[in-house]
């Protein structure tokens, strides 16, 4: 994107908007990273500025909705940005017992800032080189140690103020009233001790904001009765080999990233995210680039590309496909479940659209093609019984019902749920970078 066709900060913040004074970042966003919703909160957190000091909107009383790696994003960039501005403070609002509850002490999931953007240049670079929380690619559990760290010292920098940040923990009530902008609530106030924090007693309270903005994430993935799949983030054993030589069958209910991760472990011996493509193209790794980057994001990148895999299979595909037929799980026997919410999912060729990144499409083609894995397309408890799979050894990828999860947070959720359906169809957060370079004070330059 050239500087010139970057939009402005007017045109930012009407695309966080819900109402005038309430934002949602990247909630309802498809393709989210932990990365790409890390820059959107800088842009938003940039526009807001800009709109503030051209004296557009006044920013005043902030409350910013969830302590994950989103809203610890938004909250500091807030804090370098206002720090000097007497009218404004900042109230973060976490439902969890601690900050970045969903990555901490999550060992089994790799994570890395722009993966999930290959082929395109950049892509594999290890480092997020953002201005506020930076990170590099790690276990989910190292990746949420830096950036609470991070947190703290951005906190210790810039909240230095009386009254500028306020962090509450443990919510039993919370809800928001979009027409006020008055949010009431019943946590525990917190105190800092370096980068923990202490709880006070719980108490209940109510006030008025001036702008409120939801980085609440996407809600609890959708369960169903009777598959007692572990959440995304909560470690569990499946990329390690069995030690009693039994061979185990497995069922993956879903084609979205998080589907596709989990049968990339399941079928893949000694299966690292932050490896694969290395271990896959080696010497060839730039030409595959080049030539998926010219076929595939040269023409959109939300194209269908099982025709364009296919075609590719005997050519820039053909070393992968067979140094991955070399290193197939022996010990399980896994089926992938296509059929989707609505049915949609009627042939494999299907989930090679949008619905994931580029490289999980490319991989799971690659293991189609060395039969690592069965399909099926019937209602889930028919396919369970049919391929033999235990319930323990399903694994249900949904997501979650965002639209839902946000409007449960407001006493009028209809009239916000139609506002949140529009932004979901409408996708115009971008996760580009578009503030000006140089706009985030950091505290090492305090």
């Amino acid at each position: 994107m050239s500087r010139k066709s970057k939009p402005g900060p007017t045109q930012v913040e009407t695309s966080f908007r819900v109402v005038p004074g309430l934002y949602v970042v990247g909630s309802l966003e498809r393709g989210v990273t932990i990365y790409s919703q890390q820059v959107r909160a800088h842009n938003l957190a940039w526009a807001l500025w800009e709109i503030h000091r051209s004296k557009k909107r006044r920013v005043g009383k902030i409350a910013v909705v969830g302590g994950g790696i989103a809203g610890l994003t938004m909250a500091a960039c807030l804090l370098s940005l206002f720090e000097k501005e007497e009218n404004v403070a900042i109230t973060l609002f976490e439902q969890s017992w601690d900050l970045c509850p969903l990555q901490q002490g999550a060992d089994v999931r790799w994570v890395h800032p722009q993966i999930y953007n290959w082929p395109r240049q950049g892509s594999r670079a290890p480092s997020a080189s953002l201005p506020v929380l930076d990170w590099s690619e790690g276990r989910a559990s190292d990746v949420a140690r830096t950036v609470l760290r991070e947190f703290e010292k951005f906190y210790s920098a810039f909240a230095r103020r009386d009254g500028l940040m306020s962090i509450y923990l443990g919510l039993q009530h919370f809800q928001i009233d979009e027409r006020e902008l008055e949010i009431s609530w019943i946590a525990h106030n917190t105190s800092r001790a370096d980068e923990f924090f202490q709880l006070a007693r719980p108490e209940g309270s109510s006030a008025k904001f001036d702008t409120i903005i939801l980085a609440a994430g996407f809600g609890t993935e959708t369960r169903l009765a009777g598959f007692p799949t572990e959440p995304y983030w909560r470690n569990e054993q499946l990329g390690q080999p069995t030690l009693d030589g039994a061979q185990r069958r497995f069922l993956i209910s879903g084609y979205g990233d998080g589907a596709l991760v989990d049968l990339c472990r399941l079928t893949i011996e000694r299966f690292r995210q932050d490896t694969i493509v290395y271990e896959l193209f080696r010497d060839e790794l730039d030409e595959v680039e080049e030539y998926f980057s010219k076929t595939t994001f040269g023409t959109g990148s939300n194209r269908n590309v099982f025709e364009l895999l296919q075609a590719s299979e005997g050519t820039v595909l053909r070393n992968a496909k067979l140094r991955l037929r070399d290193r197939l799980r022996k010990d399980t026997q896994v089926t992938l479940h296509l059929r989707g919410r609505n049915s949609t999912a009627t042939n494999f060729s299907y989930i090679f659209g949008s619905q994931s990144s580029f490289l999980h499409r490319v991989i799971t083609f690659l293991l189609y093609r060395c039969g690592a894995f069965a399909l099926d397309f019937g209602e889930l408890d028919q396919a369970v019984a049919r391929h033999q799979v235990d319930q323990k050894s399903v694994l249900c990828r949904y997501g979650a019902n965002t639209v839902e999860h946000l409007g449960s947070l407001f006493v009028r959720p209809k009239p916000v749920s139609r506002r949140f359906e529009k932004m979901k169809v409408k996708q115009a957060q971008s996760p580009e970078r578009l503030w000006v370079p140089g706009t985030f004070p950091h505290y090492s330059k305090q």
